[in-house]
Order: structure tokens, then sequence, then C-alpha cells
């Protein structure tokens, strides 16, 4: 053989090594788009044809032809599958697993007719290898995943009980991958970070099929956005569960200010593995009620997104799933000055967790459990704690290496036996310890939180309700109380004493808006009895919006809690029947824009550095020299100082102007006292008290009838 003919030879044969040792490193097929789908009324015959198409991930309400309307609760034989082919070559595979990312209800999985898995968990992800199912080389493989509705899914499994739900519709609602490995491979991992230590740790579960050992695992830690590595090394093992401690220096730190993210890169022979991460703490600081984050305290503003009721919005379509959308949906979210939210009666696909990270959200992560007290025996009966045990635990192996969760959230408003220990079966698999909160059932343990949903307005809806006779925010606002509609109410300690822990007000108000500007139906009373003078969408956009103000501002001045969330940023809007209980206040989901009421009044409510105006009489008296005190809150992490302009305006006219100077340390609240005089004309007025917090004007309203 020549010289030049062998080299080539050689040169050849080492690309092909070099290629077939990469065909065995782990390969991600993502197998979303558009799939076949048919109906059944027979869960265990395969349909004869398939006669729409629907989009993969989403709700089956987006398939081509439609079907007809789901009847909840009445449907309890209706079965629909879905269809896909696809050929993979596989013979340098020891596993490929098809990732089923979400799906409800009750996943059962077919791979060329024969019956490969099933996945019972709605909330969560699941893994099943099936590779001994599929044909050889480039063969096409049939894909049939069957799927029920929630009436026909067995009532010992979580389903997500919602009583504002009219239709929970059954879907594919998540990614949908094929995933090849070769052994050695990278099974499971959990970032931990610590801030304190200036260390990474990863536990890594690895899957050997042989006797290899040891083996070797190579790390990287690089910049998300620059792919600069910061930190690599090589460690060798000869055990399964492994941990890998990584020293970092001259790290950026996570935060919704600053939402810098790394990649952890972890390698076998065979196997690659990417993961992102965010170097922040975030724990419970439970004798000075506060949240901390990376060692600061940290007052958690921001929302709720009840993701499943969104779902069923008329005008949802195919916006869960379009990754613009909901970046825009954040954009508007941190707009108002958000730097947390809570997704409530269950989680959203991951996509949504993904852009929390990048963009800086904090997240409250609620699973998807709301019983309330009626039909608790539905879950403490038929659900026990070792089965929801395991719910929690794919939970939170889904998502506990997303910095965008600090909160593992139990349930909601649901007095259950069975939550809290369940939960206690699992929470040491989090090693990063995140607090947990357990709706309305008793904390577990005194780091872990109380969310508080004090509805002051609730006595309004009812129809025996009476108008207050000293107006309705002197009503609420006239004395400080503590937040209720907690644990301490609903399930109280045995002694009769409250419950020490830590408090988020994650509801409130109850003067909830459709989009059209139609009250909801537990607004309708409210309304018509506290607010008959708001007449046209805008005058009860403008009520509502002052009044939700004037409750964020209580809460956060007189602190009392550790966050306050509103609710809600984001749900569905039915404002004809069957007409829904709560809504959002966006004007429409094409433009993403509020209210204008909503930013111009809520907005800086949620201000890091808030005002508060201590005066809430029904009415005052013409040239009434009026005395109060205004509250300034300092929830960020350096001073404040400047000046407060104080304004009285008739109309859009400025009528008066006066100015106090203050200066407010970090985390704390200041009140300065000062008086105003009254005008000498009856009449309507507005007082605005303003100050400028980085280039932003803070205002608190106030309406003042004088006559």
């Amino acid at each position: 053989m020549k010289k030049a003919t062998y080299f080539t030879f050689i040169v050849t044969f080492l690309l092909f090594l070099g290629c077939k040792e990469q065909a065995l490193k782990e390969q991600i097929i993502s197998l979303n788009g558009e799939w076949q789908i048919a109906e059944t009324n027979q869960k265990d015959i395969f349909p004869e044809k398939f006669t729409s198409k629907i989009p993969v991930p989403s709700l089956i309400d987006l398939a081509t032809p439609k079907f007809p309307k789901l009847e909840y609760p009445n449907d309890t034989l209706r079965y629909f599958w879905y269809q896909k082919t696809f050929s993979v070559n596989h013979e340098n595979a020891d596993v490929v697993e098809l990732e089923l990312r979400k799906v409800k209800y009750e996943a059962h999985i077919y791979i060329n007719g024969k019956k490969a898995g099933q996945q019972n968990i709605a909330f969560s992800s699941g893994k099943f290898d099936i590779k001994r199912y599929l044909n050889k080389g480039d063969e096409k493989n049939e894909l049939l995943i069957r799927i029920g509705t929630r009436e026909n899914f067995t009532d010992s499994l979580i389903s997500g009980a919602d009583f504002e739900k009219k239709t929970f519709f059954p879907g594919i609602y998540d990614d949908v991958n094929l995933i090849l490995k070769k052994a050695p491979y990278i099974e499971q991992l959990q970032i931990v970070p610590n801030i304190n230590t200036n260390n990474v740790a990863a536990f890594v579960d690895i899957k050997r099929l042989g006797s290899e050992n040891p083996y070797k695992v190579d790390y990287e830690i690089l910049e998300h956005k620059t792919q600069k590595v910061i930190a690599s090394g090589t460690k060798e093992f000869s055990i399964n569960s492994i941990q890998i401690d990584i020293p970092l220096d001259n790290y950026q730190l996570w935060s919704p200010e600053n939402p810098f993210l790394y990649d952890l890169k972890l390698s076998t022979k065979t196997d690659t593995k990417t993961t992102r991460f965010g170097m922040r703490s975030f724990t419970v600081d439970n004798e000075k009620k506060q949240f901390v984050l990376n060692n600061k305290p940290y007052f958690l503003l921001g929302t709720n997104v009840p993701i499943y009721r969104f779902f069923e919005d008329e005008n949802r379509g195919s916006k869960p799933w379009d990754e613009k959308w909901v970046r825009k949906l954040f954009t508007q979210f941190k707009a108002m000055n958000w730097n947390s939210f809570r997704f409530h009666v269950g989680p959203a696909p991951d996509l949504w967790y993904d852009l929390a990270d990048e963009m800086g959200l904090l997240i409250q992560d609620e699973y998807s459990i709301w019983y309330g007290k009626g039909g608790v025996k539905t879950l403490d009966e038929k659900i026990t704690s070792k089965q929801l045990s395991v719910e929690y635990e794919h939970w939170m192996k889904d998502r506990w290496n997303h910095p965008s969760i600090v909160i593992w959230d139990a349930q909601n408003e649901t007095v259950s036996k069975n939550t809290g220990p369940a939960y206690e079966m699992v929470r040491h698999l989090d090693k990063s310890n995140r607090p947990w909160d357990n709706g309305y059932s008793r904390p577990t343990r005194p780091t872990d939180i109380i969310e508080s949903h004090p509805y002051l307005l609730y006595q309004y809806h009812l129809k025996d309700a009476k108008i207050p006779e000293e107006g309705i925010l002197k009503k609420l606002m006239g004395e400080v109380r503590m937040p209720y509609n907690d644990p301490n109410e609903q399930d109280p300690d045995e002694d009769g004493k409250r419950y020490e822990n830590t408090t988020i007000l994650n509801e409130y108000c109850w003067l909830w808006l459709n989009r059209n500007g139609s009250p909801t139906t537990l607004s309708d009373n409210v309304f018509s009895l506290l607010f008959s003078e708001a007449k046209t969408p805008e005058q009860k956009f403008t009520v509502y919006s002052q009044t939700l103000a004037a409750l964020t501002e209580y809460w956060r001045a007189h602190k009392k809690v550790a966050g306050i969330h509103h609710f809600a940023g984001l749900t569905y809007s039915r404002p004809t029947e069957p007409r829904g209980e709560t809504s959002d206040c966006f004007k429409d989901l094409e433009s993403l824009e509020f209210q204008d009421a909503f930013v111009k009044y809520v907005k800086p409510a949620f201000s890091k550095v808030g005002l508060m105006v201590d005066t809430w009489e029904k009415s005052y008296q013409k040239n009434q020299k009026l005395e109060f005190p205004i509250y300034v809150t300092n929830d960020a992490d350096t001073p404040w100082k400047g000046d407060i302009n104080i304004t009285i305006y008739e109309n859009d006219t400025k009528i008066s102007e006066s100015k106090i100077t203050a200066e407010v340390e970090n985390y704390k609240v200041k009140i300065e006292k000062t008086s105003i005089q009254l005008p000498s004309k009856k009449g309507t007025y507005q007082l605005a008290v303003s100050l400028n917090y980085n280039d932003e004007v803070v205002t608190s309203y106030r309406t003042l009838n004088v006559d």
C-alpha cells in the first residue's frame, strides 16, 4: 500500500471511530410537532382511523377538526389516541427512553401495537425504556398514546381539583422526546450551589450496565451566555451514586435583578449532560419573619398564575407553548415591579420555568391540590400520604435545578391530614432545602411558611352584607390586623396559640373584573353594594385598582408578612355563561397590555421603595387641616433618601403642592407625619403623594370627598 493511500486510510478510520464514539453520546430527539389523533369510547380497542390532527404539546381542544365539546363532569367514556410514526437508529444505544414531560390523564403507551408503559402522574414527567419494542434500522415505528378525561382517571391519584374550573382539558401538554443513551450514562442530576462555601455540589446517579470499574466523570462549569469555562476537572468513581464538589471563584449571584446563569456539563466516555443553574440561596428567617435571598432580606412582590384555569380561556389557543408570548408575559410582570409569582393549583409546561430562570422571577410552585374542607375526604380517604409522597417526589425531581423555584407549595386552601406527612417523607431529597408551604394545613417545621388569603372584601359578596357606615377603606384599614384565612384559623394549634411561622400573603382583595370590565360572579354584589357609582368598565377598573393598591400598600407598610402576591396576573376571563369567579387585568391576550388604571395605581404599590398614605376617611370638611402619616417602605438593599411630594388635584388640575424630605434605611419602614390644608369648596379631589425611586415616580393615591 502506498504511503499516501495508507495515510488516507488511517485518517478515514480514525474519523470513523470518532463519529462512532460521537454517535454513542446521548441523543435527544424531539417528537414535538403535528400528531394524528382519534377519539373512541373504548379504552382497549385501537381506533380504526385517525380523523384529526393536533400539535404536541397542546390540549385536545386544539385538534382539527375539533372533537365534540367536553361536558364536565359527565364525560367518563371518552378516550383520545395520539399517533406518531418515527424511525430511529438505535443499534449502538443501550437505552432508548420515551420521555413524556406532562400528560393528562393516565397515559397508556403503545409501540408497534405493544403496551410499553403507563404514566399515572398528571403533573410531572415519565420516562419509559422502549428499545425492545422498536423495529430495526430505519424501519418506521408507530407510537400510540391513549389518554382519557379527568372523569375516567382513577380517584386514587391526584387529578387537579379546582372549584372554579368548568372544563378539565386532557392532552399531551409538554414536550415528548426520545433519549438514546450508552452506558455508563447520567441517570439523574441535582445541582446544589452553596454561596457560603463558594462551592457547587453535583449529586449524580450513574447507570452502569456492566462491571466497568472504576469510571471517570469530566466536569465543566461555563457561563451560560458566553460559554466561558470557569471551572473544570475529572473525578474517578466506582459507585453509582456520586457527589462532585466543585470550588468556584469570582462568580455572579443569581437574583431577579441579575438572573445570571451557569451551565454544568458532566461527561462519561459515552454520555454528556448539560444543565443550567444559578448561584443563589433562599431561606426563611423565622425570627425576623422574612425571606432571605443570597444572605440578604428579600420581600416577595408579585402575583399568581393559575395556569390550568387559563387553559380554559376561550382566547388561550396555543399561547402557553409560544416562547415569544410567555416571554412577553413575564416582561409585563417585571414591568409591574413584580419579582415573584405563585403557580396556583398546578405547574406549567417546562418552558415557563426556563424563562423564569432566564428573566429573573422567583416562583412559589404549588401542586395541583385544592379540595377545601368539603371535598377533603376524597383526598384523605382515597389518597394516602405514601401515594402522595410519590407524586411530590416526581414533581421535585423535575424542577429542583431551577433557581427560580424557591418554595415548594404542597396544596391550596385545604385542611388535610396527609399532605404534611407526605412531603416530610421526601423533603430530604431536595439538597437545597427549600421551605414548604402546606396551604391551610398546619406547618410541619418552624422554618416552613404559612400562606394567608385575607379577603377583607369577601363578606360583601354575600346577599345579607351591609354597607359600612364609616366607609369601606376606613372599615378595612382602620386597624392593623394580622392576616387571616390561614392554618391559624383553619387548622389551629392544639393549645389554641397562633403558629409562629413566617407568613406570605398569596391572595387578597375580592374585586375581580373580566377583561371587558364586567364583574365576576364573586364580585357582582361587591360592586353593586360598595361601588355603585362605578358604572362604566373604566370606572370599575379604577375602583378595583385603587382598592387593590391601597391593600397592597397597607400590608407592606405594616410588615406582617414576608411577601405579597396579588390574585391574579394571568387566569381565565369568562364574562358569559358559565361565568367566571375570578379574572386578570389584561386588556386582551394578544397585546398583553394591562388596564390603564391597573398600571397607574397598582404598579407603584409594588415598587421596592413604596408609599402608603394613612388616611381612610369617607369624607372630609372644607378648609380642614388634615394631619396624616406617610409610611415609606424600603424593601431595597440600599438606603433611600429623597423628596416626598404631596399634591392635591381637582380633576387633572393641580391646586396645591408641598414637599418633605425623608431618609429610610434598607429593609425598613419610616413614618413621616405631615399635614395639608383641604380645599374651601365642596367636591371630590385626589391626593397624590409621590417619590422617585430608580427614575420611576412612585405614587400613593387617595380620594378626598370634601363636603
